[in-house]
């Protein structure tokens, strides 16, 4: 029992690099310097997350009409959001003022 423990222990701490990237899509097939910029700074990794939740949400909650509304919205803040590269400040900007516009809908 006592000589797997060490195994288990390395199994358990290669996993948390992982735990750590809570982004909303797959870091390892992030393509875009904004998409690698959030998947390597936990604050923009979270915040991501908690967006991809919020925008969720509220799609499944709007009828057609404003669910179509809604993803138009954020395709363009994608594309406002991929603007940034991998500025930190400036990507921390576009996710505070996306979660702000989410919040009123």
């Amino acid at each position: 029992m006592f000589s797997r423990l060490p195994v288990s222990l390395l199994f358990c701490a290669a996993l948390l690099p992982m735990a750590a990237q809570t982004a909303s899509y797959d870091c390892t097939r992030a393509t875009t310097a904004a998409e690698i910029a959030v998947c390597d700074n936990p604050s923009l990794n979270r915040m991501d997350e908690d967006l991809a939740v919020q925008y969720r949400a509220l799609l499944n909650e709007s009828p057609p009409p404003r669910a179509a509304a809604l993803r138009d919205d954020q395709r363009s803040w994608l594309v406002a959001r991929n603007s940034c590269g991998a500025d930190v400040r400036c990507l921390r900007a576009r996710y505070e003022e996306r979660i702000a516009r989410l919040n009123q809908y």
